[in-house]
């Protein structure tokens, strides 16, 4: 019997933090317009969009990772299956461990991204955070605009340093069409698989698709993202 092989977008944001839609409206466009079965909610700082997610969820054939995406004194660390908040503003190590404490798993959030993108990428790609932290994953597909250069140097990085991690993509959206725009693929169909293939560093990243009408939509939206930026103050629900 052939493998079956499945796409998940595992870095998506809600209202609660940068993202301009709730976490209904995630998975309500999630269900009506692409065919990922699974998705991650990774709000900055918080898990309170990604429980609401998780809970409304029964309603959709779609199974929800609690995540969070941490601020670190060297950039933004995901952890998925990580359903307790962990304090912003400590090491990427010390983040690790303590998404690992409670079972998690570590992914390094758009590395490489350039020094204009300032606290966003993980020391904007100093190979002595990568080389040194005990990470469980690298993502190598990320689709926020013009960081595909930085998406190439993370691929580049993987291929020198053999299989020390996972490889995984997520869209980072902010805005419902950009969700799926980046996928990470797995042997299987569930959450579990997906997590085993983490683990067992057999993922794929995959680009679904980015196209220009989408740069143009998340360009027109920046402003309102901008004002959401936990770094910048408090979001409003």
């Amino acid at each position: 019997m052939p493998e079956t092989w499945s796409p998940a977008d595992i870095h998506i944001h809600t209202s609660f933090s940068d993202g301009l839609a709730s976490p209904a409206a995630v998975l309500e466009w999630t269900s009506a317009h692409t065919d990922l079965g699974i998705i991650a909610i990774t709000d900055h700082n918080t898990v309170e969009g990604a429980l609401e997610a998780a809970a409304l969820a029964k309603d959709y054939q779609i199974e929800v990772i609690v995540g969070q995406e941490v601020d670190t004194t060297s950039g933004h660390v995901i952890g998925l299956w990580a359903p307790e908040r962990i304090e912003p503003g400590s090491s990427a190590q010390h983040t690790v461990d303590a998404i690992h404490a409670q079972g998690g798993l570590a992914v390094v959030a758009h590395p490489f991204a350039p020094r204009w993108w300032a606290k966003h990428g993980l020391r904007r790609g100093d190979c002595g955070i990568y080389d040194s932290v005990n990470f469980d994953a690298f993502e190598i597909s990320n689709s926020t605009p013009l960081i595909f250069h930085a998406n190439w140097l993370a691929r580049r990085y993987m291929r020198d340093q053999g299989h020390r991690f996972a490889v995984t993509g997520g869209s980072d959206a902010h805005i419902l069409p950009v969700i799926g725009a980046s996928r990470t693929l797995f042997c299987g169909t569930t959450a579990d698989d997906l997590r085993r293939a983490i683990e067992n560093r057999t993922t794929k990243a995959d680009v679904e698709s980015f196209w220009l009408a989408r740069n143009l939509r998340y360009a027109r939206n920046l402003p309102d993202i901008l004002r959401r930026d936990p770094a910048l103050g408090p979001a409003k629900r």
